[in-house]
């Protein structure tokens, strides 16, 4: 008996205690704060985490942007390479021949692959048009010859010619070029690398 009127009387002095602490403004002055700093909290690392996985993806944009672009640079520089060696062989001809275009072709792997790429449309418009249009007309030429059983071979040479001056005058290797060296210092400056891995035989 003793013991439940004691807990009895334990129980009201708990109530009119804690009836105390939530009439006190420091109770709810400590529980506002207490919900404040966990909203404040909760959002900066919301931000925080956002912000660094914005970076990330275009780090990653970037980066996959330089190697598209680089591969299509180097894929382009062999190709008026390669054409400029048949300019030259009819340079000093006053007719073209079959003979001076010989396996005359060019080479749109990365080109082409690079179609179903996204990083493919990060490249400055102008350089990207440039570089299509001379896909385009050159190799629709160089089709065309072969399809018509290599008929007028001068007309190719005249198309070939035409469009590898165009792309010279525009300087679009050159810049190409310099596009992919800024992309490249920018990835490199926000630590990422473009080493890629190689294998040792």
């Amino acid at each position: 008996m003793f013991f439940v009127k004691y807990k009895q009387q334990l129980l009201v002095e708990l109530r009119e205690i804690l009836m105390d602490e939530l009439r006190s403004p420091a109770y709810w002055v400590g529980h506002f704060f207490t919900i404040a700093a966990t909203i404040i909290g909760v959002y900066y690392a919301a931000v925080v985490g956002f912000d660094a996985a914005l970076k990330l993806d275009l780090v990653k944009a970037d980066r996959s942007t330089y190697f598209v672009a680089e591969s299509m640079y180097k894929e382009l520089d062999f190709n008026v390479h390669n054409i400029d060696k048949y300019i030259e062989r009819v340079k000093n001809e006053r007719y073209v021949y079959n003979e001076h275009l010989a396996s005359i072709k060019l080479n749109d792997y990365v080109f082409q692959a690079s179609k179903n790429s996204e990083s493919m449309f990060e490249i400055e418009p102008k350089l990207l048009t440039e570089v299509s249009i001379y896909y385009f007309t050159v190799g629709n030429a160089i089709e065309h010859y072969y399809e018509s059983g290599k008929q007028s071979p001068s007309s190719l040479m005249k198309v070939v010619q035409r469009e590898t001056q165009k792309l010279k005058e525009q300087k679009t290797l050159e810049r190409l070029a310099a596009y992919n060296k800024g992309l490249a210092d920018s990835v490199e400056a926000r630590g990422i690398s473009l080493d890629q891995p190689g294998i040792a035989i």
